[in-house]
């Protein structure tokens, strides 16, 4: 199908109207097309009508990217390192995803200051990247004006998407906006891997030689496999991660990619390739994906990188997670004569590190600094519970997994109250998002059911199955893996059958 695509000469493609509208519309059925001659003169428009313009904009407000509102501290902490540390190639894609998460959390100003920053990363020397760029950073700022009720701000910025949307559409204009698109898609989460990949495939069908683009179609497969597992997806993603290493040896996110796609089937090459990121990349996310490699081979080596990079990049919340994890490892893995010593170093850094950061997202470094608290003062465990449980309403859906996982192994392993444990366990397996915390607590609530059964209460069991049915037909139709987001939030180690040597 590429081969044919690619043979089609410039002007039969031009002439595909329809074709055009359907890859260009965005989230809209209204034709691009419609902000072109009948656009009306700033202050004319009714509220309905600029609605109806600004639908069929091709920008970020309009992607559909799959935003988790409760999840934009985490994202912006996560985009922010993406940015800095992540090629020019799709600066301004990932500046206008800033703006319009800032947007999102009604932080206009910086919303504002974002799409600044994109306009000065616009590469001028390039026609069709610089046209494309220029479309979806002014249809952010319509978008942004719109919002804040400026809504004769938002149609200047209207007229200067007008002389972009030319008819019929330029298709040297198409792979661009895909690009950018599929840039988006991927900084937000795993499960948008697949619609990242149409993205590129796109854009490569009109440009096959873009490197760009072929760099983000590595980056796509791997995304997506690392949602789906799936095998063709993993032999295509290894293709291309090796090509793209290959030809840009300092991409090291790339790098670590390959390694993990190597792990279980060359473990000599994933190694090599590990170590060359841990010495050579200052990328904090390269960084915590190395030590959660090396976390069940080596604590030390984890140990190492965690600190490595905790001192080049203090602010990513998620390097701290990492480091939790570590001390977390390493209790389990020690004797009884430094367990102890282990746990009080762990307790007294994480609570430092807790009290420090106020503004970082650090759930999960909570919940295992409660853990550890709680082998010796269960009070203080079950506190840090109650604590997150009054935030509920600031957490994301997976943080409130988690809680309620964790606060469920509290009443079942310290407190024995089984009632109490169910409750928690139903509390987060209702929540319809498929993760490795759901998922535990499904396992949980099974053993309770076949405990209830072996016992006579025959009801009790029933009433456990009936609710897994019906939580499960709310859980949307996806592959029941782990996501990118779980990497972020990898299950913590449970330590509960090591209480009693505590």
């Amino acid at each position: 199908m590429t081969a044919a695509l690619t043979r089609r000469s410039r002007s039969q493609w031009e002439g595909k109207l329809c074709f055009l509208d359907l890859l260009l519309a965005g989230g809209s059925a209204a034709k691009p097309s419609s902000l072109g001659s009948d656009m009306m003169p700033a202050g004319t428009m009714s509220k309905e009508q600029l609605k109806k313009k600004l639908d069929a904009l091709q920008c970020h407000f309009t992607w559909s990217l799959g935003v988790d509102s409760f999840s934009l501290c985490h994202l912006l902490q996560k985009l922010d390192v993406e940015i800095k540390h992540t090629a020019q190639q799709n600066q301004v894609a990932l500046l206008g995803l800033q703006a319009y998460l800032h947007q999102l959390n009604n932080h206009s100003k910086e919303a504002l200051q974002s799409l600044k920053a994109a306009e000065e990363h616009n590469d001028k020397k390039h026609l069709w990247t610089s046209t494309a760029g220029s479309l979806t950073i002014y249809g952010n700022y319509a978008w942004i004006h719109y919002l804040q009720g400026s809504y004769q701000e938002a149609e200047t910025w209207l007229e200067r998407v007008q002389p972009l949307c030319s008819t019929p559409w330029d298709v040297g204009l198409i792979p661009h906006i895909q690009a950018q698109k599929g840039w988006s898609l991927l900084a937000i989460r795993a499960r948008n891997g697949e619609r990242a990949r149409e993205c590129f495939n796109m854009a490569l069908m009109l440009e096959p030689e873009n490197k760009s683009f072929r760099t983000g179609l590595a980056m796509a497969l791997y995304s997506s496999w690392n949602f789906s597992w799936q095998p063709d997806i993993e032999r295509e993603a290894k293709i291309h991660l090796e090509r793209i290493v290959d030809e840009q040896p300092e991409n090291y996110r790339a790098k670590i990619y390959l390694a993990k796609l190597l792990k279980q089937g060359d473990r000599e090459k994933a190694t090599g390739l590990v170590k060359e990121c841990a010495e050579n990349s200052s990328d904090p996310e390269v960084l915590k994906l190395s030590v959660l490699f090396w976390l069940p081979l080596s604590t030390q080596k984890a140990s190492e990188i965690i600190q490595q990079a905790l001192q080049q990049d203090p602010g990513y919340h998620l390097l701290y997670q990492a480091l939790a994890n570590c001390y977390k490892q390493q209790w389990v893995e020690a004797n009884q004569k430094v367990k102890n010593k282990i746990r009080c170093k762990a307790i007294k850094e994480l609570q430092q590190i807790v009290q420090e950061h106020p503004d970082l997202d650090l759930t999960f470094v909570k919940l295992q600094l409660a853990e550890f608290l709680g082998i010796k003062t269960p009070s203080q465990e079950e506190k840090i519970y109650e604590e997150l449980q009054r935030q509920i309403s600031t957490l994301s859906l997976r943080c409130q997994q988690a809680l309620n996982l964790s606060w469920g192994d509290f009443f079942l392993y310290r407190e024995k109250c089984t009632a109490g444990a169910k409750a928690k366990f139903m509390e987060c397996y209702k929540i319809p998002v498929q993760t490795d915390q759901r998922r535990e607590c499904g396992h949980r609530l099974l053993k309770m059911a076949e405990t209830y059964q072996r016992n006579g209460d025959t009801d009790a069991a029933n009433h456990i199955h009936l609710f897994l049915q019906e939580a499960n037909k709310h859980l949307p139709r996806e592959p029941a893996v782990l996501c990118l987001d779980d990497e972020d939030h990898p299950s913590p180690l449970r330590i509960w059958h090591d209480f009693s040597q505590g």
